[in-house]
């Protein structure tokens, strides 16, 4: 690469660089004023013109955009980013938990299925009736919890959320119904596994 030679237009300092800066903004190593590396052209390369042999001075960049350049930081922390990452992409922290929050009723009931398991077999399975109560009101409450929720995210109306949560809310609930009860097999063939 060939290298160039410029002033720098607050102080005249003599500057060389690389050509490869033509154009980018730069800081003088004098006075640190924020400058514009002048075109390859200036400097008589490639110039279709004679050019005279007086030093080219660099374009000076305003204040306002130099301060405002340089109280942008170098690096964002990872909240930071998180929160970027958010805004560009439209989603608040709020809207960022709510898929969670919506997987965990999706699961919740199946989990609390798997716990009555392990309790029912360690009482011999008297306690099923008030457990079973418990688990289909549990179940019920979430499934439309979670249908509420992904109703949200579908629509702006309240009559379609609504239409949605009613319609989602039963395969939900049924979803939950075979995932608890395939759960529950496979507990009590390991429990009875274990026991044998």
């Amino acid at each position: 690469m060939n290298e160039i030679k410029f002033a720098c237009p607050h102080c005249h300092q003599h500057i060389a660089c690389d050509e490869g800066y033509c154009g980018y903004q730069i800081a003088c190593p004098a006075c640190e004023g924020a400058m514009i590396v002048p075109k390859l052209a200036t400097f008589g390369l490639r110039a279709p013109a004679n050019l005279s042999l007086a030093l080219p001075v660099a374009t000076p960049v305003p204040r306002q955009a130099v301060e405002a350049l340089s109280r942008t930081p170098a690096a964002w922390s990872e909240k930071e980013w998180d929160r970027h990452v958010a805004e560009t992409e439209g989603l608040s922290v709020s809207e960022a938990w709510r898929g969670t929050i919506l997987l965990l009723l999706f699961f919740a009931p199946s989990l609390l299925a798997l716990l009555f398991a392990r309790s029912m077999s360690g009482h011999g399975g008297g306690g099923g009736q008030w457990l079973w109560t418990a688990w289909m009101i549990f179940t019920t409450i979430c499934s439309l919890l979670c249908a509420a929720g992904l109703s949200q995210t579908m629509s702006k109306s309240v009559t379609a959320r609504v239409l949605i949560t009613i319609v989602l809310a039963p395969f939900i609930w049924g979803m939950n119904a075979l995932i608890s009860l395939f759960l529950g097999c496979v507990a009590g063939l390991t429990l009875a596994a274990a026991h044998a």
